[in-house]
């Protein structure tokens, strides 16, 4: 079971973005050709850019966030002691996962309500275009739960410090105690 939760997973944050970012740039390549050497624009052309360009936005953030690839501004963080740092870090994910939580049930009901919206073009439902987001919002709370108890495992003194504050981007894991 565990396994194919995990594949799931990996559907909706490798797959389905990798395949929504090749149709948006052949589509788009298509686009360019049609409008300026054939000068016959097509029109179905921008629904399929806008829906790739959702899909592997939205969808591609969850998987940056499970990589712990986004920008983060670290340099007053990374000067605080190990308890400040991990005050700080829970502040922020405990802010950011309430938030979420907030939002998972009105943005699906916000998804279907869109139902009958279609594209101009394709005709493609507006559910199908806002539903990743919904997805968005569940998985980025998925992420912030291992970095919240970290952190407060480092407050209770049951861990030295947090990984992340340890961790030095061009050295690797330092200590900075």
């Amino acid at each position: 079971m565990k396994k194919i939760a995990l594949f799931l997973r990996d559907v909706m944050e490798i797959y389905i973005p990798i395949f929504s970012f090749i149709v948006l740039f052949l589509t788009f390549i298509l686009q360019v050709f049609f409008r300026y050497v054939v000068n016959h624009p097509l029109t179905w052309t921008q629904d399929a850019i806008v829906i790739g360009f959702c899909w592997t936005v939205i969808l591609g953030a969850c998987y940056t966030t499970r990589q712990k690839g986004h920008v983060q501004f670290t340099m007053l963080y990374e000067a605080y002691s190990p308890k400040v740092a991990a005050w700080a870090r829970l502040a922020g994910n405990l802010l950011i996962a309430s938030t979420f939580i907030l939002m998972i049930i009105p943005s699906f009901k916000y998804a279907f309500f869109l139902g009958f919206q279609k594209t101009p073009v394709l005709r493609v439902s507006y559910t199908w275009i806002f539903l990743p987001f919904t997805y968005f919002l569940a998985s980025i709370i998925g992420y912030t739960i291992e970095p919240i108890i970290e952190d407060w495992k480092v407050i209770r003194g049951t861990l030295s410090d947090s990984h992340d504050h340890l961790f030095d981007p061009i050295l690797g894991e330092v200590d900075k105690i």
